[in-house]
């Protein structure tokens, strides 16, 4: 069993012209794009756009791993306002689309909270889980799979929310992305939160809470690793850890650390 290990576009400092050159060069199978507010100015957005970053990943040998819809922190579906939703609704559903043309299997879904005042976390994660439902059947037509993240923000800050929302929905194109990271920094225990969503992972994002290199900080590491594998996990662990100043040599050193971790180098 061989992990495929992925980097944040942000961990590498890089723009996208030069992206996955840069991560092929470090040893990464995959890069993991954001798609910040000005989503609809990026080259993920434009046909032309599409083609020039299919023909990046193809020339550097590095597969788009994913995309992260940062853009759901400002337009979440937590709002009760109907524009605000019906954008991220039509935002998800083509970002679907475009990874399937793109190859890659996953998008990221942040679970953010509303920029509205007076919304509870109960209501927030009711009214995501109405969006969703919408966005739903065009993962599936498109064969990607929405993977829920576990963030700050009050709506989704365990893995027992992403498994309401993965049971309420009941698709297979609607999974989890496990930040053990972030599981540690809201209080929760990762290695318990792992074997819980089990084979609802679809992607893990690794960082390291309380230090600034992975196997630094306050994170057992190693009994995160076991639990990775207890669940029989293969899929992409993808880098957000600090670029540093050198960005280049961060991620190489804690690309080495996780293939160690694995048993893989």
């Amino acid at each position: 069993m061989r992990m495929k290990y992925g980097v944040r576009d942000g961990v590498l400092r890089k723009p996208w012209n030069e992206v996955f050159y840069e991560a092929a060069r470090i040893g990464f199978d995959g890069v993991e794009l954001n798609i910040g507010p000005d989503y609809d100015r990026t080259m993920f957005w434009s046909e032309e756009g599409r083609r020039e970053i299919r023909r990046m990943a193809e020339e550097a040998g590095v597969a788009l791993a994913s995309v992260r819809l940062g853009v759901l922190w400002r337009l979440s579906l937590s709002s009760e306002g109907e524009e605000v939703r019906r954008e991220a609704v039509e935002i998800i559903k083509r970002s679907t689309a475009y990874c399937a043309e793109l190859g890659a299997g996953f998008i990221l879904v942040p679970i953010t909270p509303a920029r509205d005042e007076g919304i509870d976390p109960e209501r927030s994660l009711q009214n995501w889980i109405r969006g969703l439902e919408l966005c739903v059947p065009e993962a599936e037509r498109n064969g990607v799979v929405l993977a829920v993240e576990n963030v700050g923000g009050g709506v989704c800050p365990s893995a027992r929310h992403q498994m309401r929302i993965i049971e309420a929905i009941n698709s297979p194109y609607l999974r989890a992305y496990y930040d053990f990271g972030n599981g540690l920094s809201l209080g929760n225990d990762p290695v318990e939160e792992i074997r819980f969503l089990g084979d609802k992972i679809a992607a893990i994002h690794a960082k390291a809470p309380g230090g600034t290199y992975l196997g630094e900080g306050d994170l057992d590491f190693q009994a995160v690793a076991d639990a990775i594998r207890g669940i029989g996990y293969d899929g992409y662990i993808i880098l957000e850890t600090k670029p540093t100043d050198n960005p280049t040599e961060a991620a190489s050193r804690n690309l080495s650390y996780l293939k160690k971790l694995f048993g893989e180098s």
